[in-house]
């Protein structure tokens, strides 16, 4: 089962409708994605946990426009100075990382370790007409999926319950949530529901997300449970880099060093972080570039 390929995050709903949750669970397209870009793999940890975050918390966001899309980011942190995981609204992802040359701690591999004095963010941008907004979650506890959790205890939104794996062949997640009636009290008939179904989700290991299908995580977890299983929903790969969007790096690089760069050779070359693709800007193009 570990073996076959799978692109995909999959709705489920628990104890007629006393809980809601999502899997995903992505191979094929996380090892085409890790394939464009070399990380040590810490990294590649951290990062598929939050490609599998966002393709998570993309779920459970109804406002999302045909161009919307949902991130979470990191930045300003050492070693891992900017890490970005995105998913669109139509579930095509893309994520990437940097990592400060030589600062990779040889045993640390926990969020803080690998994200110290870090900025973690998740933005929403609806798409089309309407304003993004941001929440700032703080960086506690061991991984991505601890620092979700104690953000959501604290926060106003839904109780809800993060686990997270990643390793160079998978990306996957679970994430359960407490549903309320109208009114946003808790049906009668199965009080106890959400704290039972929390406590059962937590039993799950980062093995058995790494190797199991969705199904198979959904009996493994919740076998005594009323658990109704939506169809997937195939999940890809796709960067949206240009050349025009690339040469934006330009700008950030100023003038000054634009000009050094082009007394050494005849171009300038700018690879997209997130797939690797290569842009070669001739001298004029990059001066154009600085001037849009």
């Amino acid at each position: 089962m570990s073996g076959k390929t799978t692109n995909a995050t999959r709705r489920f709903v628990i104890a007629s409708g006393a809980a809601r949750g999502e899997h995903v669970r992505l191979t094929g397209e996380w090892r085409s994605l890790l394939a464009r870009r070399a990380y040590p793999a810490p990294v590649v940890s951290l990062l598929g946990e939050c490609l599998a975050a966002t393709t998570l918390l993309t779920s459970t966001v109804k406002m999302l426009q045909g161009d919307g899309r949902l991130s979470v980011q990191m930045q300003g942190g050492s070693p891992v100075s900017l890490l970005v995981a995105e998913c669109r609204a139509d579930f095509s992802v893309r994520a990437m990382a940097r990592v400060q040359p030589g600062a990779l701690p040889g045993e640390g591999r926990s969020l803080g370790d690998l994200a110290r004095g870090a900025t973690f963010a998740v933005t929403i941008d609806p798409g089309g007409d309407y304003d993004s907004y941001q929440s700032l979650v703080p960086i506690e506890g061991t991984s991505v999926a601890s620092a979700l959790n104690a953000y959501m205890a604290r926060s106003e939104q839904i109780e809800s319950f993060f686990a997270l794996a990643a390793n160079a062949s998978v990306s996957a997640g679970l994430l359960v949530q407490k549903v309320t009636t109208h009114g946003g009290h808790e049906g009668a008939a199965d009080p106890d529901a959400w704290n039972r179904i929390q406590t059962l989700a937590a039993t799950i290991k980062e093995e058995e997300l790494l190797e199991l299908e969705d199904e198979a995580v959904l009996h493994r977890l919740f076998n005594q449970e009323d658990v109704k299983i939506l169809p997937p929903r195939e999940t890809t790969f796709v960067c949206r880099c240009s050349k025009e969007r690339v040469g934006s790096v330009l700008k950030i690089l100023g003038r000054d060093e634009v000009s050094g760069l082009l007394a050494d050779r005849r171009t300038i070359e700018v690879d997209c972080d997130f797939c690797g693709l290569r842009y070669t800007f001739a001298a004029e193009e990059a001066w154009a570039a600085l001037s849009t």
